[in-house]
């Protein structure tokens, strides 16, 4: 079969063909139909993920859309034909952790999808059975491929992590990224007013489409330029200490700061005192649970959330278009097509 992949980490993605992988126990061999491309899969290729040379060459692509094709022995609740998606992260599903929901702080965490087992920059997909879940029928490949981390991801967000209510204030830092303008159609789902905030104007112009009530271009402006004098959630995709600091100035009583970035060497100032005073939290943010996953996909399904893939390319363009999103260059996630 035809795949890109890496033959060390930090190297180039290339085209290569290898051989379409035989399903173990408990695994399904998957045909793909669209695999996302996004900003992770440049960490992955980076080697910040996993850097064992043992796990070389390596197939990356985790946000994987397509069809079970073969399910191998063990497997009861896949069958031939069934759409699935990825789960990211390899878990046990049985540990306390797993059990109650939050399922990417496993005791027994054993990687990630294309980073520890190959993943969807290619024509067929080997899978654990526990990380190829299941969406609805009738969605297109391609957005799809936005369900399992692009939206997931703020669901979780708006969910668990900062507990979104209507009415609220919410402020996206970084909205026009892959992850950030679905998080401002998520904070909009759960009825809040969202202010998006990022330095590309054409980003933010369609932010405004997506659901923003007020912009802010942060190049140019002062966080609180626009929009209300307060926020009850400020959601961090950037990971910019300064916007940080100031995001934590403007966080109103019982005011919540999500950090999603991972940026080693990176901290911020922030007073105990401050804090204290208003009830303010201060919250990291993980992923996403198989449920979330799920129930993503049914948020597409009914037409709540639109996945914003703005460009889509075959086996040739995926390493000039991950270049591109590394530069801030495209609106919301890319996508290939295995042709």
């Amino acid at each position: 079969m035809r795949c890109l992949q890496v033959d060390e980490w930090g190297g180039e993605v290339h085209q290569a063909e290898t051989a379409v992988p035989e399903p173990g126990p408990n695994d399904v061999l998957v045909e793909v139909e669209a695999t996302g491309v996004g900003r992770t899969v440049a960490n992955v290729v980076a080697g910040n993920m996993n850097d064992d040379p043992d796990h070389l060459p390596r197939i990356p692509g985790h946000e994987l859309v397509g069809r079970v094709l073969e399910a191998g022995e063990g497997v009861e609740h896949l069958d031939a034909g069934d759409r699935v998606t990825a789960y990211f992260h390899l878990v046990c599903g049985h540990c306390q952790h797993c059990q109650a929901g939050h399922d990417p702080l496993c005791e027994n965490h054993a990687g990630w999808v294309s980073a520890h087992v190959d993943g969807g920059f290619a024509e067929y997909a080997r899978l654990p059975a526990g990380n190829a879940i299941s969406i609805p029928e009738g969605l297109d490949a391609v957005e799809a491929t936005a369900i399992p981390d692009a939206i997931a991801t703020p669901y979780h967000v708006a969910n668990a992590a900062a507990e979104i209510e209507p009415g609220e204030a919410v402020a996206v830092l970084g909205a026009g990224g892959g992850v950030g303008i679905h998080m401002v159609q998520m904070a909009r789902y759960f009825g809040a007013e969202v202010t998006a905030v990022d330095v590309v104007p054409e980003k933010l112009e369609a932010c405004e489409r997506y659901g923003a009530t007020h912009v802010v271009n942060a190049a140019a402006e002062s966080l609180g330029a626009a929009g209300p004098d307060e926020f009850d959630v400020v959601v961090d995709f950037v990971g910019d200490t300064d916007l940080l600091e100031a995001a934590v100035d403007l966080l109103g009583p019982h005011g919540r700061l999500v950090n999603l970035t991972t940026f080693p060497g990176r901290t911020m100032a922030l007073s105990p005192r401050t804090t204290v005073i208003s009830e303010l939290s201060v919250v990291g943010s993980k992923y996403c649970s198989k449920h979330e996953l799920r129930r993503a996909g049914a948020l597409v399904a009914q037409g709540d959330i639109e996945p914003v893939v703005s460009e889509v390319v075959g086996f040739e363009g995926v390493p000039d278009l991950l270049e591109r999103i590394v530069d801030n260059e495209v609106l919301g996630r890319g996508a290939m097509r295995p042709e």
